[in-house]
């Protein structure tokens, strides 16, 4: 399943969002069972764990998380897990980390930028006392609501960045807000083909590379000569069928591995692209 934090739009009476006049400030998640969730975060993120153990899925390596660590982790799409001990539950809070609140940061006179910030999309470290008892303040807001909720929770956005910037991982902290500020074009080609079989918006992709959507459509014409859109459909029907023919998956978790959100959708423009609907060709391949 594919989930967005924060989502598009601020939920309606879910108390495990801290929202305030439509803006999304932080994210209660709470787990009974383990499970492996693949998650756009939408903005630059905090988490802490509280309860559990945080798994974070890379390409080349798996990063742990426990009750004791910070993640400060950049917007992208993660394949996340949770390690819980028997009889026990996970629970984490996200504090989402929007562009204005990084730039306030970036322009005091004590932020000196890094010349050559990491271009790894997470950073990892041990918080300490003060950083532990801004975890345990946080956590009471999603059992007491209070007044002046958008005024008090941008000011923890900001307190916990400085908090951070106060100890022994200052580098790695400022490291990280550079990089998540840089505006440099990242490669179209790379994110593209990280990202072809999610179920994202040309918006999110052109977010994803640091463009706006326009620069990102006319980018994307000159290198692959043909709109995202047709491309990206001509890419994923063509892996589609590859699994059709080399699975035994149904039709419609081909489909949602594909990336698309509707079974139906992806029969009708498969059978367009391919002359057979799905179930067609599995049904001559079995015959054969």
């Amino acid at each position: 399943m594919f989930h967005r934090f924060p989502p598009i739009s601020a939920p309606v009476a879910d108390p495990s969002f801290l929202t305030s006049n439509g803006e999304i400030f932080a994210k209660l998640k709470q787990e009974s069972e383990a499970g492996k969730r693949t998650v756009f975060v939408t903005e630059h993120t905090l988490i802490f764990v509280t309860k559990g153990v945080k798994l974070l899925h890379l390409p080349e390596e798996t990063v742990e998380a426990g009750p004791d660590t910070v993640i400060l982790l950049k917007k992208g799409i993660y394949v996340m897990a949770e390690y819980i001990e028997e009889g026990l539950n996970f629970e984490a809070l996200m504090l989402f980390l929007p562009v204005k609140l990084l730039k306030g940061i970036a322009t005091e006179p004590f932020f000196h930028s890094s010349k050559t910030p990491s271009t790894t999309p997470y950073t990892v470290f041990n918080g300490n006392e003060l950083v532990q008892a801004f975890k345990a303040h946080l956590r009471l807001y999603f059992d007491k609501p209070v007044l002046y909720t958008s005024q008090l929770l941008a000011l923890k956005q900001r307190e916990i960045l400085l908090l951070l910037m106060n100890g022994e991982h200052q580098r790695e902290v400022v490291d990280f807000i550079t990089a998540a500020l840089s505006t440099e074009p990242a490669d179209l080609d790379e994110v593209m083909r990280t990202y072809l079989l999610q179920p994202v918006t040309l918006e999110d992709l052109a977010n994803l590379t640091n463009r706006s959507l326009a620069t990102f459509k006319r980018d994307f014409q000159r290198m692959y000569h043909m709109p995202p859109r047709q491309w990206i459909n001509e890419q994923r029907l063509q892996h589609a069928r590859l699994l059709l023919e080399n699975t035994r998956l149904p039709v419609g978790e081909i489909a949602g591995n594909c990336g698309y959100d509707s079974t139906s959708h992806f029969i009708r423009i498969f059978k367009k692209k391919f002359g057979h609907t799905p179930q067609a060709i599995r049904a001559e391949m079995t015959i054969d």
